[in-house]
């Protein structure tokens, strides 16, 4: 039994690591300059502003947007979303736009929880109230403001609680979050 345990485990967070890989063209910067001049060279990282940077959350196509994981192959009828307008810098609040749709069977309601890990902490939007009438397909978006405290890749939680025939349903889903220069390590030993 405890075997499994670790490959599941393993399983999860080598699909998160992909993930992740996967989406450092979705939150990444499209602009860096590197200023050499005098002795002390430095990065400077000026995020291009997109059209997602500057759109409203419910403006969003979600077809623009990542998908977030979920462990269950099979799960309640909802998919999440994500998007960020640029990689998130160390000490800088950013905004994360998620949405949250619902699929047939629709759900009677459903909120959500957020959490995050160590090195990232979530400054506002940790709880998305409960929301009814909802329609197939049709996103509900919400914000939540995170902000890095060191580079690295790191993985928000949230937790969809849906109320479906007088069933409370839940389903897990996460979020990569690439901070920074991400892994440094990573980045200097090269492909």
């Amino acid at each position: 039994m405890r075997k499994a345990e670790v490959f599941f485990r393993a399983g999860c967070l080598a699909s998160l690591v992909c993930l992740a890989l996967a989406g450092i063209s979705a939150c990444g910067s499209s602009e860096h300059s590197t200023s050499t001049s005098g002795a002390g060279a430095s990065k400077s990282h000026k995020p291009a502003k997109s059209k997602a940077a500057t759109a409203k959350p419910g403006d969003i196509n979600p077809a623009d947007m990542v998908a977030a994981v979920s462990s269950a192959k099979v799960g309640p009828p909802v998919e999440m979303r994500f998007l960020l307008p640029s990689r998130p810098e160390v000490g800088q609040v950013v905004d994360l736009d998620v949405a949250l749709i619902p699929r047939a069977p629709i759900p009677d309601s459903f909120a959500a929880t957020f959490s995050a890990a160590e090195g990232i902490e979530i400054v506002d939007g940790a709880q998305m109230e409960r929301v009814d009438k909802l329609k197939d397909g049709v996103p509900i978006h919400h914000i939540v403001k995170i902000r890095p405290k060191r580079d690295g890749i790191f993985a928000l939680s949230a937790v969809v609680s849906m109320d479906q025939a007088n069933q409370d349903l839940l389903r897990t889903f996460s979020i990569p979050v690439i901070a920074g220069e991400g892994l440094p390590e990573q980045v200097a030993k090269g492909p």
